[in-house]
């Protein structure tokens, strides 16, 4: 009797699970690789790049249509702007797959707090999508670019972003998530890395563009742009950017050149490096020491007055390559102090190692941690490897 109770029971709560009742299928979703936000006319315009499945699997050559297909709207809002696009697209999109989010230049200086509050919002996004901003070209111009290797185009950005993230110091790739930390963070500002468009922006868009060995127009990523608040304010150089880098940690390797002549040089490259920075007070007031490891190899040499058979040559190299670390962290550290906005997070260094004193400062407006601080730099590089070769190749005269 109580056997039979107990499947009655346990049939009845099946009755009342109602299965996968907010089920959507993938035929009546466009899945969202890209999208970019524009400012025009006091609207919000939303570009969304959506992949095109059937071209995407087809395995045949020559695709009569593009991989993806990109919708735009405009509102006053990022949701009304993407709910108009009904009236176009046959389908609503699905940002579960997001891999750019992409800002023109006027919304990142007027703000982006309140742009990210939509895609935020929708709890299908995940947070490991990447955001850029539009540099010299509109968010939706660079989405709608054809480029090579990779058919889907935001794929291609976001991995040449995070592979030249680790290979290549002046850039940084920052997620939706980090930038969330970033903005609520009172101890260091928001950066997002450039990307433009170099070549024929008529081509950009068109299939033609891939049709010789070198297409006729490219993204490239350039500069650091530095935020107060949630505000642009600025960009970094090459060199700055460098010295980014390098102080906030995230360099896992780059390249050092050399002079030896106006046209000769010795290239070392940095496989690792690591950073902390280590605040104290003295006498009431904060001192940054910033320390630096890292290690290189020799990956070239075109100064023939180079030996490597001495151990003085390494002495003088790795001299000479610490004066360039601490010549491109200076660099990003007037930037930031001419600007006044701590991009470098030396206060989020300053109030985990001194809270108190950091409250005090941050009462007083003095939030910035490093604008009145002395800096000091213990920078260390080692020279492990010279490649296969030790001297370079000479002819005979």
């Amino acid at each position: 009797m109580r056997k039979r109770m107990r499947i009655c029971l346990v049939l009845s709560c099946l009755l009342l699970l109602s299965g996968c009742w907010s089920r959507r299928e993938l035929n009546d979703l466009l899945v969202v690789l890209g999208m970019g936000i524009d400012w025009v006319d006091g609207q919000y315009l939303v570009s969304f790049q959506v992949v095109n499945p059937s071209e995407i699997s087809s395995k045949t050559k020559g695709a009569s249509r593009a991989p993806g297909t990109l919708y735009q709207g405009r509102g006053n809002t990022i949701f009304e702007a993407a709910r108009s696009l009904t009236t176009q697209a046959p389908r609503l999109m699905y940002l579960g797959h997001l891999q750019l989010f992409v800002l023109s230049e006027e919304i990142a200086r007027r703000g982006v707090a309140s742009v990210i509050d939509s895609p935020l919002r929708d709890n299908e996004a995940r947070m490991d999508y990447n955001v850029v901003i539009a540099r010299g070209a509109t968010a939706a111009e660079i989405l709608d670019l054809y480029t090579p290797l990779e058919r889907l185009p935001t794929y291609s950005m976001q991995q040449s972003l995070r592979t030249s993230e680790r290979s290549w110091a002046p850039t940084v790739a920052v997620t939706m998530s980090d930038m969330i930390n970033k903005l609520s963070d009172d101890g260091q500002q928001l950066v997002l890395t450039g990307i433009e468009i170099e070549g024929s922006r008529k081509q950009a868009g068109r299939p033609s563009n891939l049709t010789g060995f070198r297409p006729a127009a490219s993204y490239n990523y350039r500069g650091i742009g530095a935020f107060k608040g949630d505000k642009l304010i600025g960009w970094l150089n090459e060199k700055e950017s460098k010295g980014f880098t390098d102080l906030t940690d995230n360099l896992d390797s780059t390249s050092i050149e050399l002079p030896c002549s106006p046209t000769g040089y010795t290239g070392i490259e940095v496989t690792s490096s690591v950073t902390r920075l280590m605040p104290r007070l003295r006498d009431g007031k904060p001192e940054f020491l910033v320390k630096i490891w890292a290690q290189g190899d020799v990956v070239e040499n075109a100064c023939s007055m180079v030996d490597f058979n001495r151990d003085a040559t390494f002495v003088d190299l790795e001299k000479r390559s610490e004066n360039i670390v601490r010549s491109n962290a200076e660099a990003a550290i007037r930037w930031a102090k001419r600007h006044e906005t701590d991009v470098l997070g030396f206060g989020s260094a300053l109030a985990k190692k001194h809270p108190a004193y950091w409250e005090r400062a941050r009462d007083d407006g003095n939030s910035s941690g490093f604008s009145q601080a002395a800096i000091v730099f213990d920078i260390d590089v080692v020279i492990r490897k010279t490649g296969t070769i030790g001297n370079s190749v000479k002819p005979k005269e």
